[in-house]
């Protein structure tokens, strides 16, 4: 595959980190997305403890390509609320993208709809909002080497704002920032009432990463998203970034990673 091949950390238990990395190494994954908590709680998420995880990874042959569920555990950290909300998440960020540098990540994913939604506000006051209040954490990221992908999140995931793909591409477009692009999700945008295909052929060059999912962060064993479309738009945009798989950890652990990894190698190469 053109795109190189990662996997979230929620796939297996923190326990399993380095049976899981072994595994991912032998079957030819790249790297893995890492949602910081399953590292340590925000409190003790210190620089030694990102340093010890980054070096596990490393020396199973991977990096650490991306982060999710930045927000996660926020949720006070808001991006269209009052100014205090807004202060906060920006604040907040600071400490995503030092994470994000001392774990070697080049993107952070930013869903958390309950961290974003607009609440009373009307649609387009939102998105001017959003724009202005992105640029702001773009300018905190971006010298950190960090890019931001926002990702459009159906109302099925709790959401009342950026639902669906041309959503996002519209808002990141008024931010007009490099380190705010668009992600996209396959479950998300199916969800969405979207093809997978055409979002990615519409978003082109604009597409910063990319997530290999099913609804609800389900498994691969029978997966209902059109991965076959996406893939070949994926090859015709010359897309050259992250695939990562997100799943959920599932009952029959590792063996999901494997089976997922498979999927993914099989229909995204």
């Amino acid at each position: 595959m053109t795109a190189r091949l990662g996997v979230s950390n929620l796939a297996w238990a923190p326990e399993q980190t380095t049976e899981a990395l072994g595994l991912l190494a032998w079957l030819g994954a790249d790297g893995i997305e890492v949602a910081p908590t399953r590292i340590a709680a925000w409190e003790r998420l210190n620089a030694a403890a990102v340093a010890g995880y980054r070096a596990r990874v490393e020396d199973a042959g991977l990096r650490v390509c991306s982060l999710q569920a930045i927000l996660f555990g926020r949720p006070r950290d808001q991006l269209l609320a009052d100014d205090a909300a807004f202060r906060a998440l920006a604040e907040h960020m600071r400490r995503v993208a030092e994470v994000a540098e001392g774990l070697g990540a080049g993107i952070a994913v930013l869903g958390a709809p309950r961290n974003r939604n607009r609440g009373a506000l009307g649609l387009l006051d939102a998105e001017a909002l959003a724009a202005e209040r992105l640029r702001v954490l773009g300018d905190i990221v971006g010298p950190a080497g960090l890019t931001i992908g926002l990702e459009p999140v159906p109302a099925q995931y709790g959401s009342d704002f950026l639902l669906r793909a041309g959503d996002v591409r519209r808002v990141v477009a008024l931010a007009g920032h490099p380190a705010v692009r668009t992600h996209l999700d396959c479950a998300c945008v199916m969800l969405g009432g979207d093809d997978i295909g055409a979002e990615i052929a519409a978003t082109g060059a604009g597409l910063a990463h990319y997530h290999i999912a099913e609804p609800e962060l389900g498994p691969f064993a029978a997966p209902v998203c059109a991965h076959e479309r996406a893939a070949a738009s994926l090859a015709a945009a010359e897309y050259a970034g992250w695939a990562v798989i997100e799943m959920r950890e599932q009952p029959d652990g590792l063996d999901a990673v494997d089976r997922a990894v498979r999927f993914a190698r099989q229909v995204y190469s």
